[in-house]
């Protein structure tokens, strides 16, 4: 061998080990955090790089202060329509590719 082969060699298994000890090492601008809107008092999760978006509370609704726990009626009955809607979709599409496999 070449010692410049002797060379490269270890010096490509470095180079391409490099991203995998990139990913582990952590880096606090990029964890993500909490950020409260100083005008509604709302929190949010953000991930630099990547997005924001509403921080739940356990029971599912946002983590505002004025956030009520119950939900409206017409609320309620827009999820169950909208439920409906979406399996009456399924339903009809699960035919379709039936009849097209057939």
């Amino acid at each position: 061998m070449r010692p410049l082969t002797l060379f490269a060699i270890p010096f490509a298994l470095l180079l391409a080990a490099a991203p995998a000890t990139a990913q582990d090492s952590p880096d606090a601008a990029r964890d993500p955090f909490v950020w409260s809107d100083p005008d509604t008092g709302c929190a949010y999760l953000v991930a630099p790089g990547t997005g924001i978006t509403p921080r739940l509370r356990a029971e599912g609704i946002p983590d505002c202060p004025d956030a009520d726990v119950r939900l409206g009626e017409s609320f309620e009955r827009t999820l169950r329509e909208g439920g409906e809607a979406l399996g009456g979709a399924l339903r009809s599409l699960g035919d379709r590719l039936e009849t097209e496999a057939q």
